[in-house]
This record gives structure tokens, sequence and C-alpha cells, in this order.
């Protein structure tokens, strides 16, 4: 009988929790172009969304406030053969962040926390919204701006979107109008363009949302916030991932498309107008139109045209890949004479293409900063009218505060090397890494075996290495012999260009590396900047060489953890959550002939087979046979009662076991990192793609 202590710790413990999901979810099932399908759930009340694999979404299901964590387990792996102890404690997590979950426990301990921690001191941006809009947007829609989505509008757009170009180079060939020139006052010239740029930014944003409301979606919210410094309109566009991926795509187009049809009309509308004041601003606000949109339409920078581009290829990560494989590979593969893959050569040319516009937009805007802003600054601050000095003044004032948010970003971003460089310089480097990475060995259960001596040398022998967001450390079917232990950041493995699990601090991959000179198996890609500490094969041939015992106790536990992780059963676990699955599977030996469990005994274990095989009975009928890698037994891990069947060994075996308490500790620690787990690429909608944009 369980003690009031037992009774009290079970039914705190998460593991117990009953999740139950709000009764008005919304679901639409898409399939990607590579065919991998995904499921994007709705919050209508709360306004929130979150994208899940379709096995995921089978158990929403069954989050109706009678079945615990534990069962949900039990019953995704009887679905699916696959013990998910992560994946199912991280949808629980993010359902829960997402506020797709009724009745919520209290978390007291993270709400102590955060009331210890107090505020961060960062400055929150406070932009002006309203959520009332999507009546606003609904009437426009059905007004007149539904007609703007006919094919032949769309075609006229585009028609729009190169007439209207011609038209102003035309017009500035033939030497009837003059860019920034309106009414000969350099300072006026500025303040019109600035007012205009915040009109084209704004019928941009109409045309998303009226996008939105042709996909048969809301406008949560709209409003007016500052970028750069400067007031910007945004549109929430954020229901439209409830929408097929077609009308996502045209949502993204939508924008840059409604501008550039202004854009043609204002410069047509220059075109016949006398060259007055009139003529002059229909010919500067069709530039200003045109050269936003335009812009936006490049998929070189993250803009609508980038958003499209990877919509369309079903790449998310395009551009950090791209500039990764530039920074690194490439020049490695180039050096080589190794010739690219047709992946490679897109990653190549998107990634240089992305370089040579950088340097191209610097030039551009040195060459604006000369013919556009540097004159009137200078003739406003020395003429001697008191209001252009003012009016000079606030100009250089707000150039000077967008030039220093860029100048601050970039002296950021080279100090950390610089400083790391100096620290290098100075040795502190060393044995701080050294530090850090015996730290990070002694918590892998892997090198437990090692004795303290020698875990230093090896701690020595390992190197750091930052890795940028999208750099593949690996790739699968490539030669291996390198073992890495992440200090920091997040990566993702992926198997034939399949998300399979999310690694993060603490976590490592390459172990096979040490053994043998083997393939990779997977790719592991960092979605997110990080460092990882490196251990070359060769080095650890070396280090243990002359210790043969303890070269054999380490290989040996490579040799099982590996074993065990090839297991179909076990295949979606990280590997520091293998290491804590691993703490408390208990192996055990049966001869041929020995009866496992018995069919009507109480049922406290769950049985994975590692070598050997055996029989399954009911009432003296045979149901089935078993061989490695096979589960049995995993009723146990929920309830007490009694075996249904018996199972016997059929020859000399090997078992790993499980008990009640030990499934409930484990799983009990899953969800204690629950805050990691919920980031798993496939569970997040953020990192497709913004949702809340302002361009």
């Amino acid at each position: 009988m369980a003690t009031v202590w037992q009774t009290l710790q079970r039914a705190l413990s998460p593991v117990e929790d009953r999740p139950r999901v709000v009764t008005n979810v919304e679901a639409a099932a898409y399939t990607t172009r590579g065919g991998s399908q995904y499921v994007v759930v709705h919050n209508p009340t709360a306004r929130t969304y979150a994208r899940l694999d379709p096995r995921e979404f089978e158990l929403l299901g069954l989050m109706d406030g009678r079945h615990s964590v534990k069962e949900l387990v039990i019953a995704y792996y009887q679905r699916h053969g696959v013990l998910a102890l992560a994946r199912v404690a991280g949808l629980v997590g993010l359902l829960r962040q997402q506020r797709f979950l009724t009745a919520d426990p209290a978390d007291v301990y993270a709400t102590l926390g955060g009331r210890l921690r107090g505020r961060d001191g960062r400055i929150r941006e406070q932009p002006f919204v309203t959520s009332e809009v999507d009546t606003f947007f609904t009437r426009a829609y059905s007004t007149g701006g539904h007609l703007f989505f006919n094919t032949a509008w769309l075609w006229v757009g585009l028609g729009m979107g190169v007439l209207g170009p011609a038209v102003v180079l035309t017009e500035l060939a033939a030497g009837r109008y003059a860019l920034y020139d309106v009414g000969g006052w350099g300072a006026l010239t500025i303040v019109v363009l600035l007012a205009l740029t915040l009109v084209a930014l704004a019928i941009h944003e109409l045309g998303h949302g009226l996008a939105v409301k042709h996909a048969g979606r809301r406008v949560h919210q709209a409003g007016v916030r500052l970028y750069f410094g400067l007031p910007a309109a945004f549109v929430d566009t954020t229901d439209i991932w409830m929408a097929a991926p077609a009308q996502r795509l045209l949502t993204a187009f939508a924008g840059p498309w409604t501008g550039l049809v202004f854009g043609g009309v204002l410069a047509l509308a220059a075109a016949v107008a006398p060259t007055d004041g009139a003529g002059t601003l229909l010919f500067t606000a069709a530039f200003v139109f045109l050269v936003d949109n335009l812009f936006n339409f490049n998929p070189l920078l993250e803009l609508d045209g980038y958003y499209m581009l990877i919509d369309f290829l079903d790449r998310p990560m395009l551009r950090a890949q791209a500039l990764a494989f530039v920074r690194g590979t490439l020049w490695v593969r180039l050096w080589r004479r190794q010739q690219l893959s047709r992946d490679e050569r897109v990653l190549a040319l998107f990634g240089l293409g992305c370089v040579a516009y950088a340097v191209l937009a610097i030039v551009l805007a040195v060459r604006a900063w000369q013919a556009l802003l540097l004159p009137p600054i200078i003739a406003n601050l020395t003429s001697r009218d008191l209001l252009r000095q003012l009016l000079g003044l606030v100009i250089l004032v707000a150039v000077a505060s967008v030039a220093l948010l860029f100048v601050g970003s970039l002296v950021q971003q080279v100090a950390q090397p610089v400083e790391r460089w100096l620290e290098w310089m100075s040795g502190r480097a060393a044995e701080h890494r050294h530090r850090q990475a015996l730290s990070a060995l002694r918590a892998v259960p892997l090198w437990s075996a090692v004795p303290g001596p020698r875990l230093l040398e090896i701690a020595r022998a390992m190197h750091a290495e930052d890795v940028s967001a999208g750099t593949e450390v690996v790739r699968q079917g490539e030669a291996g012999d390198r073992f890495y232990l992440i200090a920091r950041g997040a990566f993702e493995v992926r198997v034939d260009d399949r998300a399979v699990v999310r690694l993060g601090r603490g976590d490592f991959f390459g172990e096979r590396a040490l053994l043998q000179r083997s393939t990779r198996a997977a790719t592991v890609m960092a979605t997110e900047s990080g460092q990882v500490f490196v251990l070359e094969r060769y080095d650890f041939e070396r280090l243990l060489a002359g210790d043969l015992a303890v070269r054999q106790r380490v290989e040996a536990a490579l040799a099982y953890r590996d074993e065990v992780a090839a297991m179909p059963l076990f295949r979606d676990l990280a590997p520091v959550e293998l290491d804590v699955l691993l703490a408390r599977l208990a192996p055990l030996s049966v001869s041929a002939g020995q009866t496992v469990m018995r069919q009507g005994d109480a049922a406290d274990r769950f049985y994975v087979l590692r070598s050997g095989s055996v029989r399954v009975e009911r009432d003296g009928a045979e149901l089935a046979r078993l061989g490695p890698g096979d589960a049995f037994g995993e009723i146990a891990l929920l309830l007490d009662v009694p075996r249904t069947a018996t199972v016997t060994a059929l020859e000399s075996s090997t078992l790993l076991a499980l008990d009640a308490d030990g499934f409930r500790d484990v799983l009990a620690s899953y969800l204690g990192r629950a805050s990691e787990l919920e980031r798993l690429s496939h569970l997040r909608l953020l990192s497709h793609k913004r949702l809340d944009e302002v361009v």
C-alpha cells in the first residue's frame, strides 16, 4: 500500500498532469513540397498557433482531461512504436505555452524564480496597435479590394511593375524631371521623401491585409511602430498560417505587388502631367513607391521576396545555410577540387549573391548619402536662416541615430571575436576552455569510466569551434573522425533531409567516430549560433593507447549506448535524454525456456529485447515471436494490472528492464526540461517564417 507521501508525490508529479485542450481549436493539414505532412493548429480565443507533426496532432484527441502525460507517452508508443518521451513532453510544454490547454497547473517555482530575477532592464517596444482592424479590412476587401486578386488584375499589376520603372527611366533620360528635387529646397525634399516612404509602407501593408481577407482569414492587429527610429505601419498576418501554402505565398506577394500598382499609376500620371509642382510630386511619389516595393521583392534580404522563395522551395533557413556554406565549406570544396552537389551549387550561388548584394548596398548607401542627404544638410547648417539650421540639425541627428544603430551592431559583432583573440593571446582563453570542456565531459555518463587525470588530458585535447546558424557541422554520408560536445546553441539532427531530433547544451554527437572511421548516419546543422568542443579521433586513440583497460571500458560504453540508440524504440531520443534513460534501464539475462513474465502475475516492469528471441502466449495460444529491438509489458508502466500474456525465452537472451517508478522519474526529468524541449524545430512555427512583419 502506498504511503501518504508516495500518494502526495504522485499527485504533484507533472507526469500525472492530465492536460485538456480548449474546445474551439481549429486545425488545417498540409503537405510540403518534399512530401512531409504537417498540421497547423489555432486557438482563436488566444490568437495563438503551433505547427505539429501529424502524429503529435493525434494526441490532441487524448488531451481531454482524463489521460495523464504518462498515458500519452504510452499511447504514442503503442501507435508508432517509439518511446518519444521528449517529443510528448515538448508537445505538452508547447501547447501550454501557446495557451491551447485549459486549467493550466500553477508553476510555483517558475513564478517565484521570475519574481526573484525581477526585470531584465531591457526597454520593451510598445507599438501603437488596434485590434478592431479586421472590420476595416473586411469592408475594404468587399468594397473593391477583391478585384485586385482577379487573375487579370494580377497581370495588370505585374505589367505596372515593368511599365512604371520604364516610364521613370524614360522621364529621367528626357530630362523632364530630376531625382530628389521637390520645390528646389533640399530640406523640403527630404521631408517629402520621408512622408512618401511612410505612405508607401502603409499601402504595402494594406496589400498584405487584403490578401489575408482573400484567403478567408482574420487580420488580428494593425498599427504603427518604430522601425530603425522611424514610424512604420504594420499588419499582423499571423492568421494566414491557417490557409493553404499558395495563399501564404500570395500574401507575401500582395504587399509589394500593391505598391507596384500604385507606383505604376503615379508614373503614368507624372508622364502626362505638366512639370510643375504637382508633376514633380507625382514623379517623386512614383519613384519612391517603385523603389520601395521592387526592393521588397529582393530575395537576397529577409523581406517579402525572400519569404516567397523559402516558401516555394520549402527551405526555411536558406539564407543562413548559404552564408555559412560560403564562409567555410565552399572554399574547402574548391581547394580540394571536389565537385559540388546540386544542393551545394544552390547554396553557393545564393550565398555569393547575398555577399555581392551587401557590398553593392553599402556602395549605394554611400552614394545616396553623398547625393541626397549631405548637400542639403550642409546647405541648411551653413545658412543664415535659423529655421533651416534647426531643420538641418534635426535631419542630421535622425540620420546619425540610424547610422549609430548600424555601426553599434557591427561593433558588437566584431568585438566578440576580438575579445576571444585577446583572451587567446593572453593564455586565459585556453585555461577557461579546458575547464569548460572538463565540466561538460564530466556531465556525460559516457566518460564515467575515465579516471580524472586522464579525463583532464582529453579535455585539454579538445578545442572549441564557433558555429554560425545554418552551418552543417557534419553531413550524412561523409566520413567521420571527430566527436562533438555542445557548449551552447541549438542544433538539428536530420536523416534523409527529415528532422529527427533537436540538440542543445550538454548534448553530443559523432561518438561513433571515436570507435571507427564510419560514415555519418545523419546531418547535424546549427539552427542557432553556438559553440562546440571537438575531440579528434587521433587524440582519443593517442590519449588512451597506453591504458588498455580504460579504453576498453569506454569503447564498451560507446558500443552499448550506440546499440541502444539504434533500436527503433529509442530513435527519437537526444543523446542526453538517452543517457537519462540508460541510467534507469536494468540489463538482465535469461536462458532458453525461462519465463520472463507470466499471465496473471502482478505487473511492474517494461522490457526491451536486446538480443535473442521470446514467445508471447495467451491462454496457451501463441500470439507472436519477438526479436531484438522489440518491447513488451508496457501496460505495466501505467497501471498495476495483472499480466495479460506469458512471455518465454526461446533462446538465451538479454533484456533491458524499466520499472514503473523509473519510467515516472525519467519522464518527470524530461518534463522538467520542457522549456528546452518545446523549441523542437518541428514544433515551432516562428522558425519557418516571421508572423508579424514590418517592411
